[in-house]
């Protein structure tokens, strides 16, 4: 029996029709997208269920478990190497730098170690089954992580931004949290799932996409076969149409993206971290006030803000979101406490170890050409101990990296000068006096003065290197020819005891106690400095207190 023409025609557009309300009722629908950045994506509720069955496979279970081992070994293996960081003595240059550049460097600051530890210790809650360890680590980037395996590691670059206790309690609180959450274990998760989950919608669509294709084949055979009673323009019109709202409807998440919820996790954490915070009595309200002052660091120099911080929006939405948790359940927790006796904002451990901490991190600052954070820094140590030789020295050196005019190297050498006076009798800083010639060479100063420190810079670093002098005799060598002294030779470590030079001095005669600095100056200038005494400052004793400098913008107790 024939078909009629109108018959078959028909046929065709009912097939096609079903074709296309199947494609689009099959077709995968593709999750919610949200304006929001601090939510998570919205995935449907058939996602969701498709998820957790995928996660009951055993394949899938292997696959999480195996990455969260892998992730729980590299921290392991990473934390070693953290710690193994005390034996850079053992390493030559180059290979310290790759080493700390790898892995970083603990802060070699037992009492400051200790203080840490003991904070972040009493802030972990008191049920929780894991165990932990707080280590600081010197580097001037302000940062803090949390390893899967429960330590938590500091940098001092973090630490010397903070202004109290309370700010400290709220850093170590944060990252606790998110070993407490199990944040690192649901990355790892999702690392897993979202892939599967889109592998899995990605067969599903290339199933539908071939029974579309087969199905539209037959149709458009069918209208190809109409030529006599349609027109090819009503024909491609129809195909077009099946066309656009197939590849309309087949479209499905990107499988190549992993969900990053770091947001939801950091905000998660704040929240935990205030509460931490509160059970401690510490004062909660410090938290915002050390966004303030990170953002303020950051505008100044942006390379700070490449760790803790990330992009200044989000700095300024956890600011928002840590203000809204104040102002809203917390609020009555924290009134209640500062009823009941007050919170915490700092204690008095905590100023007498920010002079070390802000020295060291502001000597580490200046490798890394952080000006503004090392003078910052520097600053705020000689402020909190003005008798420390070292602050003084390197608050000079940085003073004199970037001095721009003859006032700013007057500042420089004036910090100079202190380091000599407070290293007075103990000398173990040679640096300050080839900094003191420098100037006076710079400023056409005494020779006599000249000589004397440069002859005292390399005896105070022969006896803290064994003998060893410094690797730029040469040119030490050239700076006394400027001053008319072509006769004064120093004996390298190697040459203990000749007939013409003497043995290198570390202690008296028949008496077991090593040379002041003073003695050791005095033995290597020998008789002829008499007429030439070492600058005044230098036989000053330790004990003298230092004149405040205009330089220190900061205030603090000494």
């Amino acid at each position: 029996m024939r078909t009629s023409t109108k018959f078959s025609f028909a046929l065709c557009v009912v097939a096609l029709a079903g074709n296309l309300a199947f494609a689009q009722k099959a077709a995968p629908t593709p999750p919610k997208t949200t304006s929001n950045p601090e939510k998570a994506p919205d995935f449907s509720d058939a996602d969701k269920k498709k998820m957790a069955d995928i996660e009951q496979r055993p394949e899938i279970k292997d696959a999480i478990q195996a990455a969260w081992d892998d992730k729980r070994r590299q921290d392991i293996d990473y934390i070693y190497n953290i710690n193994s960081s005390a034996h850079f003595s053992d390493m030559s240059g180059p290979e310290y730098a790759t080493f700390r550049d790898h892995y970083g460097q603990l802060y070699n600051n037992p009492m400051l170690q200790r203080y840490i530890n003991a904070i972040g210790q009493r802030l972990v809650p008191k049920d929780s089954p894991n165990i932990y360890s707080f280590k600081l680590l010197l580097d001037p980037i302000p940062k803090a992580e949390a390893l899967s395996t429960g330590t938590i590691l500091i940098s001092t670059g973090m630490v010397s931004m903070l202004d109290n206790e309370a700010q400290l309690a709220y850093v170590l609180g944060h990252e606790i949290a998110h070993v407490e959450r199990n944040h690192a274990y649901a990355i790892v998760r999702m690392s897993v799932l979202e892939p599967a989950l889109n592998a899995e919608k990605e067969k599903e669509t290339q199933t539908k996409r071939a029974v579309l294709g087969a199905v539209t084949t037959f149709a458009t055979g069918g209208i190809g076969g109409l030529a006599g009673g349609w027109n090819g323009a009503a024909a491609g019109a129809i195909i077009g149409l099946a066309g656009g709202l197939a590849s309309g409807n087949l479209i499905f998440r990107d499988h190549n993206t992993v969900t990053e919820w770091g947001d939801i996790y950091e905000n998660e954490a704040d929240e935990a971290s205030l509460h931490y915070m509160l059970d401690q009595s510490y004062d909660v309200r410090e938290a915002p006030r050390l966004y303030a002052r990170l953002q303020s660091a950051a505008a100044r120099d942006p390379r700070i803000g490449l760790g803790f911080m990330a992009k200044e929006s989000r700095m300024k939405a956890r600011t928002a979101h840590i203000q809204t948790i104040l102002s809203g359940d917390l609020k009555p927790q924290m009134e209640a406490k500062l009823k009941a006796g007050g919170l915490t904002g700092s204690s008095g451990e905590f100023s007498l170890i920010m002079s070390a901490l802000k020295r060291d991190n502001g000597i580490i600052a200046i490798d890394y050409d952080l000006f503004a954070m090392a003078r910052d820094n520097l600053e705020e140590a000689v402020n909190l101990r003005s008798n420390d030789p070292r602050a003084q020295l390197y608050l000079g050196k940085v003073i004199s990296l970037t001095a721009r005019t003859p006032q700013d190297r007057q500042d420089a050498e004036d910090h100079f000068m202190k380091a000599i006076q407070y290293d007075g009798v103990r000398g173990a800083y040679p640096d300050p006096h080839l900094e003191h010639a420098l100037h006076l060479i710079g400023e056409n100063g005494d020779k006599g003065e000249i000589k004397n420190e440069i002859e005292a810079y390399v005896a105070l670093y022969q006896r803290e290197h064994a003998g060893g002098l410094p690797s730029n005799m040469a040119i030490l060598y050239d700076y006394l020819t400027l001053v008319g002294d072509t006769n004064w030779y120093a004996a390298p470590a190697e040459v203990v005891s000749t007939r013409n030079v003497e043995a290198i001095r570390i202690s008296t005669a028949g008496n077991s106690a090593p040379l002041t600095g003073p003695q050791v100056i005095s033995s290597a200038l020998g008789p002829a400095s008499a007429s030439s005494p070492p600058p005044a400052a230098a036989s000053q004793p330790a004990s003298a207190p230092a004149k405040s400098h205009p330089a220190a913008k900061k205030t603090g107790g000494q």
